[in-house]
């Protein structure tokens, strides 16, 4: 009889399973961090302090004021899978903590020299657990503590391949510190203070929402945000947003929440970026707060070692959700403008002082004698004081804005742009209002105001049309022919009317008036090809309007070097004053900054 094959499937020793899981769940210190911090949550905490050495290779240590654990739970909690958070299969479907895997501390102690020192609430005496890089767990008594004491030393250091692939200490600091302030700005009554090296890098005390997020966010954020809370089929948005103008380059300022934890998922990402769509250039994104809450139930945040990315039950009602929020708090934003635009414009126009050199005033400014005549001082002066031109209109069709439409009403504060004083290099427009002056750009105003006039029609289903004199022959691309073929209607909600002749010839008998310039045939052919390539659904067509109307209003729009008369720029102010969104131009441009009198007198030198 022969023997038995010797088996070449083998059960992993205790220490390298915990290495292996400590390879998903403990990816660079900032890891670490992370998962102490939110034990420490979990266990009540009210304050935690983190101390790191030599960027986390040499130490961290974690303090809390939680409700600590007894010698028992101390050594168990040293076992992988154990977890006083889930008893049942049941309990998966709806986890409310931070961690509950149990993967943990074993992961942490398994890549590292770890010590623990903690004691139960109200105990007279503590426990000390120490674990060795051979993975020895040894326990002693220790003197009673409030909360609990984690140090982890020497961090990788029976994992040589994973600490020769960690990062220069600046990085891997700069990402403790955006740990730590996603683990502030989820939770705010929490005092959170993190020591580098000995010096206090961040502290924040425990605070209310919105003020954590500003403490987090910056002082800039809070000048131009808006908070705006939703509901939504049984999902809670309580989200601060950043005004359209107020943007970043990409993605790191998009703070998302879920039920008190930070997540990062791209169709929340998407989303946002959705409802900011026509309002912000298509490369930049918005800086953003974004908090949700929904039934536990309909979300599984288990799909992650590290619980960074989660799936809802009902993807589609949390988007719809986000849309609405922002295009809620885009409509309450109202004309705002953010304020770092008139902060640039000032800084542009201050004259440099001495090459540069600071002679004691902010900024390096130093203001001129009374009477001099800087060429910076005497540029403002002719804007101030020109005269406005009252010359006739070369041409009443190309000079006058689009007809003024009526736009629901804007919730929020509508800004006053004042009366006329000039246009300058027929590029921009002067106006006074009640306590300083605005520059306005005459295009990037047009365009917003043609943008959403359109907007406005195809919402209502009566696009105004404008009928050819003589209708326009166009041969389209054989493939986008038969698509229209197919589709015979789908460009009708545009206000574009045209009748096939044969496989791909067409006459274009109308177009929609508000885009009246230019070729009949350029038009209709980008729009055909935007609708058959992105769809003419609800979500197909913002997208539409997105790269198309967008494109159009901007062709279609007053140019720079365009003469308005008086009457021409009262009434595009008009028109400013009833447009949605008119803060910034359909490619996330300002269209106006507004320059206070206090921001003048600093400009010349009146105040300090």
């Amino acid at each position: 009889m022969s023997s038995q094959p010797t088996p070449i499937i083998a059960v992993l020793p205790p220490l390298v399973a915990n290495q292996i899981a400590a390879g998903e769940v403990v990816e660079r210190p900032a890891s670490v961090i992370k998962e102490l911090v939110e034990n420490s949550i979990d266990a009540g905490a009210t304050a935690v302090t983190v101390r790191v050495e030599d960027a986390g290779k040499q130490r961290i240590v974690v303090d809390d004021d939680g409700d600590g654990m007894s010698a028992v739970d101390a050594e168990l909690a040293m076992q992988r899978h154990a977890t006083s958070k889930i008893h049942t299969a049941d309990d998966l479907h709806r986890i409310a903590s931070h961690g509950f895997r149990g993967e943990a501390l074993p992961s942490i102690a398994s890549v590292s020299r770890f010590r623990l020192h903690t004691s139960l609430r109200g105990s007279d005496e503590g426990v000390e657990i120490r674990i060795d890089d051979q993975g020895k767990l040894s326990s002693r008594p220790a003197a009673a503590r409030r909360g609990t004491q984690v140090e982890v030393r020497d961090l990788f250091l029976n994992t040589p391949a994973r600490l020769q692939f960690m990062r220069s200490n600046k990085t891997e600091e700069a990402a403790m510190v955006e740990v730590v302030r996603a683990l502030a700005l989820a939770n705010p009554s929490l005092a959170l203070t993190l020591y580098l090296d000995g010096r206090k890098r961040l502290a924040f005390p425990s605070q209310g929402w919105e003020a954590r997020i500003h403490a987090v966010m910056g002082g800039e954020f809070r000048a131009n945000s808006h908070r705006q809370q939703w509901a939504y089929d049984d999902i809670q948005i309580d989200a601060v947003l950043g005004l359209p103008t107020f943007h970043h380059r990409d993605s790191s300022r998009m703070w998302f929440l879920l039920n008190g934890r930070v997540i990062r998922d791209r169709q929340l990402i998407a989303a946002l970026r959705a409802g900011y769509r026509d309002v912000m250039f298509h490369d930049r994104y918005p800086v953003a707060v974004v908090q949700i809450h929904l039934d536990p139930a309909q979300v599984d945040i288990n799909v992650h070692p590290a619980k960074r990315e989660v799936r809802f039950a009902k993807p589609g009602a949390v988007r719809s959700a986000i849309v609405a929020t922002v295009r809620s708090a885009l409509e309450a934003m109202g004309g705002r403008s953010s304020t770092t635009t008139s902060h640039a414009a000032i800084e542009a126009m201050r004259p440099a002082a001495g090459g540069g050199s600071s002679s004691g005033v902010a900024g390096g400014y130093a203001p001129p004698p009374r009477g001099a005549n800087t060429p910076a001082a005497d540029e403002m002066r002719k804007l101030l004081f020109a005269t406005p031109t009252s010359s006739p209109r070369p041409d009443p069709a190309a000079c006058e804005p689009a007809a003024p439409y009526e736009a629901e009403p804007t919730v929020g504060e509508v800004p006053h742009f004042g009366k006329p004083l000039a246009q300058i290099h027929r590029r921009y427009l002067l106006t006074q209002s009640d306590d300083g002056v605005l520059l306005i750009d005459q295009h990037a105003a047009h365009e917003r105001i043609i943008y959403e006039t359109f907007k406005q029609q195809l919402r209502q289903r009566r696009v105004a049309t404008q009928p050819l004199l003589i209708p326009a022959q166009w041969q389209a691309e054989p493939e986008l022919a038969a698509w229209l073929h197919d589709h015979p209607d789908a460009l009708a909600p545009f206000g574009v009317e045209i009748d096939a002749v044969d496989d791909e010839h067409f006459t274009i008998r109308a177009i929609p008036s508000l885009l009246g310039k230019g070729s009949p045939v350029a038009l209709v052919a980008e729009l055909a090809e935007s609708v058959r390539l992105i769809g003419g659904d609800e979500e197909g067509l913002g997208r539409v309007l997105e790269r198309w109307l967008g494109n159009r209003a901007c062709k279609h729009a007053i140019t720079s070097g365009q003469e308005l008369s008086l009457d021409a720029q009262r009434a595009l102010l008009q028109q400013m004053a009833e447009t949605p969104n008119i803060a910034q131009c359909n490619h996330g441009r300002p269209t106006w900054i507004k320059l206070t009198l206090n921001d003048l007198d600093r400009l010349f030198g009146r105040q300090g």
